[in-house]
């Protein structure tokens, strides 16, 4: 069914963005709320769990080199079971993308259009994500590849520039309250981070698979000390409790940018890196959602799920919630746990199931 390939370099690059989008607009104010100054060791803290689900998929992935999650569940528990494992993951690509959809028009509603009604902006976010999906992986790969170095270049301008204005003072008292407050303030960051579940899907279109192991831990390693690096920086602007509060604490700081007289207020061009960005996330798992119903469904070609999903992805994605505080609890509440029983514990079942099956057979001979 899939004749498209990946270097090792783009699944990297994908990695960066998938995590990095979210995780720079959401981390800030969830970690912050609970682990207050000491958000950015929650945010590193966090990351440690996608270290072990990299090894898990990795090791699925050697076990089953050209098969993707529903294909090996199947082979693993059954086909019967294995389906219900392949339709369980297309429920949650399915349902992380409504909320990519959500967490983008949040943030543009808030921050720019408060006018706007969201099935406008829904409806234009769904639309070039399908359009995306039909030109097929390897297009949205490079234009990943495009946007990447220009996403991190201004990350580090941002860095550089907000320079003046920190407060060292203002990650203090350290560990204030002890290390259970990081604890549960990691929580909330640790969907984010399992995102790395796509290579579940992904791995089999590698050209290189034996490179993932090692450019998959790097980009989460990277992608660790980035977020750390904007959680401190928020938190040197606003202080814990200002971070706290705000949805989207770090897009702030792109207000406070001015770079001699040659660089001021280049917010918007962030912000068009970000829209990119954040599309190119929208259009990965939009892909995973079709890809892996075409899977588990048995049919030749992802593409005719493309259209009739879109008629999913836009109410639910506009009436899922009735406000910003709605969304905002449920990531914080239930979101991690959730996200934790696809990122990490199903990954695992079916490692142990398919280890145990495998010394059974050994034993039988």
């Amino acid at each position: 069914m899939n004749t498209e390939k990946l270097s090792s370099r783009q699944i990297a690059v994908l990695l960066y963005i998938i995590i990095m989008i979210s995780g720079l607009l959401l981390m800030p104010g969830l970690t912050a709320e609970k682990a207050k100054q000491s958000a950015w060791i929650a945010i590193a803290l966090a990351s440690l769990p996608s270290f072990f689900c990299l090894w898990i998929v990795w090791k699925l992935g050697k076990r089953f080199p050209n098969n993707t999650l529903p294909e090996y569940a199947e082979i693993i528990l059954g086909k019967a079971l294995g389906k219900v494992v392949g339709g369980a993951y297309i429920l949650f690509f399915l349902l992380v993308n409504i909320l990519s959809v959500c967490e983008f028009s949040e943030f543009l509603t808030v921050c720019f259009m408060p006018q706007t009604p969201a099935i406008a902006l829904n409806a234009i976010l769904v639309l070039i994500g399908a359009y995306a999906v039909l030109k097929g992986i390897e297009v949205i790969a490079r234009a990943a590849q495009f946007v990447f170095p220009l996403f991190m270049i201004s990350l580090l301008i941002l860095f550089v520039s907000v320079l003046p204005a920190v407060k060292l003072g203002k990650l203090l008292p350290f560990l204030e309250g002890g290390i259970k407050p990081v604890i549960w303030g990691s929580i909330p960051s640790i969907f984010v981070y399992g995102e790395i579940i796509v290579l579940a899907i992904l791995l089999p279109m590698v050209n290189k698979p034996e490179e993932i192991k090692r450019k998959g831990a790097f980009a989460l390693l990277t992608v660790a000390i980035f977020l750390s690096a904007g959680m401190m920086f928020t938190l040197m602007i606003f202080g814990s409790n200002l971070s706290g509060d705000l949805l989207f604490p770090f897009w702030y700081l792109s207000k406070y940018i001015e770079f001699g007289s040659y660089l001021q207020r280049v917010e918007g061009l962030i912000l068009l890196l970000w829209m990119i960005g954040m599309i190119i996330k929208i259009a990965i798992f939009y892909y995973l959602t079709c890809f892996s119903t075409a899977k588990t469904l048995g049919l030749k070609s992802y593409k005719p799920v493309i259209y009739p999903m879109a008629l999913i992805y836009l109410p639910a994605a506009t009436f899922l919630f009735r406000n910003t505080a709605e969304f905002r609890q449920f990531l914080e509440l239930y979101w991690p746990y959730l996200g934790s029983i696809f990122e990490l514990v199903l990954p695992l079942i079916l490692l142990f199931v398919a280890v145990i099956r495998k010394k059974q057979r050994r034993v039988s001979r």
